[in-house]
């Protein structure tokens, strides 16, 4: 059991324990029994509880179903040093447009089996392929910027292992394509001297490098504070290194895009999605199925109940 809130839980959980609150006090003012203090006060609180869980909107997953697929294997590699989060991209975070731009391309591939791979100081992999798309979208929401004290400089090496090991068991599917967006600024600042990636070409059938940020570069921000340059004690700026990322995509065989807008990768897609087939996957794709509905039913009860007293007795 998943949920999918239809406003912020925090909110509507903070507005409906205020509007308890001032209903419960008005109820004990009231010159009447405790025993209907008690009735109405535990009617009310059933009723703000329902519509606390209504609006969860609770899904439950289906694993069992047959669904037609892309035959793509699609596999981010997002660069997640503190650079990532230099304000040169509309005057925001390179990493909010990376979100931004990941949740398009899986939208725009969607039926495909995508996987997530986050480098900083090391590599980890946050999401293997998978037909749960919203698994990876939820991977993606746990990526936050590194303190500044856990911060060594930008090597984009540490992912040789992790994007060898996923390329390989791709590769070892019959029938697939794989496609590989690597997301970075191109910065290297711990004196490393850049891998030849391509070792992975053989492995990769489409995909781009997609580069962030600019070539005046922007500041980053350590929770409230500019980082500052060490030697300068001036704000730290972080530039693109297109350099880098041209090499990359040049040892990968695939295009470098540079990511000013969404639209930018277009064709990229485009190409992608003319290149992959539809096949019929029997009894392995994720369904989400919406349960809240089951919720609505006793409220509703509740609400013609109350209906019913107020007629009764004149009050709730």
């Amino acid at each position: 059991m998943i949920t999918n809130p239809i406003l912020p839980e925090i909110l509507v959980g903070a507005v409906l324990f205020i509007i308890y609150a001032v209903l419960s006090f008005g109820i004990v003012r009231r010159k009447i029994k405790l025993i209907y203090k008690l009735s109405m006060m535990g009617r009310v609180l059933i009723i703000f509880v329902l519509v606390f869980i209504i609006n969860l909107r609770p899904m439950k997953k289906d694993y069992n179903m047959d669904v037609e697929m892309k035959n793509l294997d699609v596999m981010f590699v997002v660069d997640t040093t503190i650079s990532m989060w230099a304000e040169d991209v509309d005057n925001k975070p390179r990493m909010d447009a990376v979100m931004r731009d990941c949740e398009y391309i899986i939208e725009q591939l969607d039926g495909s089996n995508f996987a997530l791979i986050r480098f900083d100081n090391k590599s980890q992999i946050l999401a293997p392929f998978t037909q749960d798309s919203k698994n990876v979208l939820d991977a993606f929401s746990t990526i936050s910027s590194p303190s500044k004290y856990y911060a060594k400089g930008s090597n984009l090496n540490v992912i040789e292992k992790d994007m060898s090991d996923l390329l390989i068991s791709s590769s070892k599917k019959e029938g697939r394509m794989t496609v590989v967006f690597f997301i970075s600024d191109g910065e290297v600042t711990d004196g490393s001297e850049l891998m030849s990636y391509s070792q992975f070409e053989r492995y990769i059938d489409g995909g781009a490098v997609l580069g962030y940020g600019t070539e005046k570069g922007g500041k980053m921000k350590d929770s409230y504070s500019y980082i500052k340059d060490p030697e300068t004690y001036q704000d730290a700026i972080s530039k693109l290194d297109e350099n880098n990322l041209h090499k990359i995509a040049e040892d990968m065989k695939i295009d470098y895009v540079h990511m000013e807008r969404t639209n930018n990768i277009d064709y990229i897609l485009s190409g992608v999605r003319a290149a992959s087939k539809s096949v019929v996957d029997e009894g392995k794709g994720v369904n989400y199925e919406d349960t809240y509905f089951y919720f609505v039913i006793p409220l509703l009860i509740m609400l013609l109940l109350e209906v019913f007293i107020y007629i009764r007795r004149g009050r709730l």
